[in-house]
């Protein structure tokens, strides 16, 4: 009998691991990734995804990290800083002399340039974030490891409860309903996450739709990167065939081209625009051009 038990024991821990694993794979926005090769860097285990590497005419790379509970990056500074999108879980961030910060689902954190830090997730939860790292002055320097201590001391305290209804499976806060109606048709939702300044050359704003809202035919003068957050939408550039997108795709949008974004008929739709000041905005979207979209 006690064979059994002990058996049966080990079953159910495995299926319980797995589940763990399963979850954290569907309440990442992104694929997971592969495990960090760089494992000098970090204790436990985290796995990145590369959403979006630095390239000519985008001088910051976006990744998403998902780390195991426990997981800890080593001390690091970023040469040309970095924001943190946090999308799952609890975690803490630290600064160089500075109190621990417990940070949850929903929070946005702005690391300036040559500061030393680190972050890691909180003992008993997952933890994810997307990360926005302007590269022109360099990659990540890596410093000496978090030691058991400084990790240990930390009080991971209660996650925060959310009672938004319909809003439960947002990350973010959908914002306020966007003030400039002449620019879509429907009902589109603004949060700006972070806004343009002298250290971060862009803005993250996201941007939620009703089933069926779109926005004017426009420009990003500078180009834009959407990161598609919740539901189901159309990407259409001018000249080319429609895009059907969902949550997890990443869209690179060229500078100068004439472009929409727009939720289908029967689903909200979520994104998270990297962008620069600037639109120019054009002619409205037909009833005729969109619904020929399939």
């Amino acid at each position: 009998m006690k064979t059994i038990q002990k058996a049966l024991a080990a079953i159910i821990i495995i299926f319980v691991a797995l589940l763990n694993q399963a979850m954290a794979q569907e309440t990442s926005v992104f694929p997971k990734g592969e495990i960090g090769k760089n494992t000098d860097n970090y204790t436990g285990t985290i796995w990145l995804n590369e959403l979006s590497k630095p390239d000519s005419i985008y001088k910051f790379g976006i990744a998403q990290a998902v780390y195991a509970p426990g997981s800890k990056l080593d001390w690091h500074i970023h040469p040309g800083g970095q924001i943190l999108l946090i999308t799952d879980g609890t975690g803490y961030y630290q600064e160089k002399g500075k109190p621990v910060q417990i940070v949850h689902k929903g929070d946005v954190i702005k690391c300036a340039p040559g500061v030393e830090h680190w972050h890691a997730a909180a003992p008993n939860s997952s933890f994810a974030y997307v990360a926005i790292s302007p590269s022109e002055k360099g990659k990540t320097i890596w410093l000496k490891k978090v030691t058991d201590e400084e990790y240990n001391s930390i009080k991971p305290g209660k996650a925060p409860s959310n009672n938004a209804g319909v809003q439960d499976t947002a990350i973010f806060p959908k914002g306020f309903v966007a003030p400039n109606t002449d620019d879509y048709t429907g009902t589109v939702w603004l949060n700006g996450l972070s806004m343009e300044d002298n250290v971060f050359p862009f803005s993250l704003m996201q941007a939620t739709f009703a089933p069926g809202s779109r926005l004017r035919w426009h420009i990003h003068p500078k180009g834009q990167i959407l990161l598609i957050m919740e539901g189901t939408g159309y990407y259409l550039e001018k000249g080319k065939p429609a895009r059907i997108v969902h949550k997890g795709d990443v869209i690179k949008c060229t500078p100068g081209v004439a472009h929409t974004h727009m939720a289908a008929p029967n689903s909200s739709f979520s994104y998270i625009g990297i962008e620069s000041r600037g639109i120019k905005w054009l002619e409205r979207v037909t009833d005729e051009e969109y619904k020929s979209v399939k």
